[in-house]
């Protein structure tokens, strides 16, 4: 009796253990110019909570939150702990913009689906992430649905940038939270994924 329930108590500790989620911090910045709504988003994703009152972003904001990650190939669960970095738009002094951003391992780079001249930012992010990084995953977030007729919008360009650089897309909104959770849900994978397949060789 007394074997049986040592026998117990060591597979118990042993699925603890498996079932206990492995932390991980993570750094992932938020890019695009001024005024797409990188505040905005980051507030709806942490604090479900949206504000309409434009406040520029100077040097950065760093929130931080967590999210359960599964890798199923190699039976882990990770809890995710995002560092999200909101970089200010405005780009006049390049050495602290460098600074904001150095050990990123994620970004989303965010337009604003009224003003189609800011997704332009979209490509120089891109351009930067690929000069300062090796092989950061991004994603694209075309933000403020809400503002607009999404029909009347052509996304041909960006969708052309977005399969030639390999990068997902989502049509977003702080406002609403259309696509919010799943935006940072989606960095997060291929965050995980991306270091899943260094460390274990999968993806």
């Amino acid at each position: 009796m007394r074997g049986d329930m040592a026998v117990h108590r060591a597979q118990k500790a042993r699925d603890d253990m498996e079932q206990k989620p492995m932390d991980m911090v993570k750094k992932v910045c938020l890019l695009g110019d001024p005024g797409v709504g990188k505040t905005s988003l980051v507030r709806r994703f942490v604090t479900d909570q949206f504000d309409d009152k434009y406040l520029s972003t100077i040097g950065a904001k760093v929130t931080k939150k967590a999210k359960i990650i599964e890798v199923p190939d190699r039976q882990l669960r990770i809890n995710l702990i995002l560092m999200i970095w909101d970089v200010a738009g405005n780009q006049d002094y390049p050495q602290f913009y460098d600074m904001y951003l150095k050990g990123m391992e994620g970004v989303l780079t965010v337009a604003d689906l009224s003003r189609p001249k800011t997704f332009e930012g979209l490509k120089a992010s891109v351009s930067h992430v690929e000069r300062k990084t090796e092989g950061a995953p991004v994603v694209f977030l075309l933000n403020k649905a809400d503002l607009v007729e999404l029909a009347s919008v052509d996304l041909k360009e960006i969708k052309s940038l977005a399969d030639d650089k390999g990068v997902p897309f989502l049509v977003t909104s702080a406002k609403t939270g259309m696509n919010v959770e799943k935006a940072f849900e989606c960095i997060s994978e291929m965050i995980i994924s991306d270091w899943a397949k260094k460390k274990f060789g999968v993806a």
